[in-house]
């Protein structure tokens, strides 16, 4: 049944741009290098999956973001937080791990035609929200991340590698459980174990979903229940909502736009790329450039149809 909704949503909305998410990527990578009996470099299972995306979504025009900082010693506002220890679940030794193919696996993109973006003092989520604000046309957005569905609208949808679906407007209740205007809510109710963000106390999906129907906003929820109880679910909404850190941090923005400025020229180089992966032995990606070029090298691309078309014999 999903699978079958992929092929039908992809014909209806081809997306301007495709946002990855990943340093979420990256870890998988590593995790799956790590547990199959074959040595395999993270990196190309990166790329492979990057391929796999450019070609289901018929785009090239792919946007990497990572959680790496370009500024440093600066906390941002949901790090400054002292009710919860935001994402202080997160192993520091794992991500070390993952973070040492980082920088390889960024210069293969580069090469490759990818624009690699990175937050100032925020994180890779509120990126992808601007980008997803800013980027006319649509965009789908790679993530198994569930704080990514709060982005789905009109013309922008998620895909859940994990999952192999899409989540859209269309089925967002039917797939996530609540409709789209209340998630945010829903979200900060329950909490989230992944990001060390506890809910409100006795608080499960179906008392949620209950709340929200009983309660239309906040304010009749406080009266209710007290502000003591929802406590945590304040202190959620501010650290959930990816709205709330452009407002904290107004200066992220800027480094966001001046990125994407730079990067919207930006070209493949596949002698480049090419000539890196043979330096590395990927000989999967060296042997097959059939395979790579016509997905990365628009030019290329465009010259092939052109040579189709003009190969046609209309007169016969």
């Amino acid at each position: 049944m999903y699978i079958k909704y992929v092929v039908h949503n992809m014909k209806k909305q081809k997306p301007k741009a495709i946002l990855i998410d990943s340093s979420n990527l990256l870890h998988r990578a590593v995790w799956i290098a790590e547990n199959v009996r074959t040595n395999v470099n993270p990196a190309y299972i990166f790329l492979t999956s990057v391929r796999k995306y450019a070609n289901m979504f018929e785009c090239n025009n792919i946007y990497s973001v990572w959680d790496k900082r370009l500024v440093r010693g600066v906390k941002n506002y949901r790090r400054q937080a002292k009710q919860a220890d935001y994402k202080g679940t997160r192993s520091a030794e794992k991500n070390a791990k993952v973070f040492k193919h980082e920088d390889l696996t960024t210069e293969l993109l580069t090469k490759l035609g990818v624009k690699n973006m990175y937050p100032g003092i925020l994180e890779a989520d509120d990126v992808i929200s601007w980008l997803s604000k800013n980027i006319s046309g649509g965009v789908v957005i790679v993530s198994v991340d569930q704080d990514m569905l709060q982005l789905v609208s009109e013309k922008n949808y998620v895909y859940s590698p994990i999952k192999d679906i899409i989540i859209d407007d269309q089925n967002f209740e039917d797939t996530v459980g609540i409709d789209l205007d209340n998630f945010i809510r829903y979200k900060s109710l329950i909490g989230d174990k992944s990001d060390n963000l506890p809910g409100v106390d006795k608080c499960g999906p179906k008392t949620a979903k209950k709340y929200i129907e009983k309660y239309e906003d906040d304010q009749q929820m406080v009266e209710d229940l007290g502000e003591t109880k929802l406590a945590p679910y304040f202190f959620n909404l501010e650290m959930i909502d990816l709205t709330v850190g452009h407002e904290k941090h107004p200066e992220d923005v800027a480094i966001y736009e001046e990125q994407y400025e730079k990067l919207r020229s930006h070209d493949p180089d596949l002698e480049a790329f090419f000539k890196l992966c043979e330096s590395l032995n990927m000989d999967a990606i060296t042997s097959k450039r059939h395979d790579w070029e016509p997905v990365f090298d628009s030019k290329k691309l465009g010259k092939t149809l052109e040579d189709i078309v003009n190969s046609l014999d209309i007169n016969k």
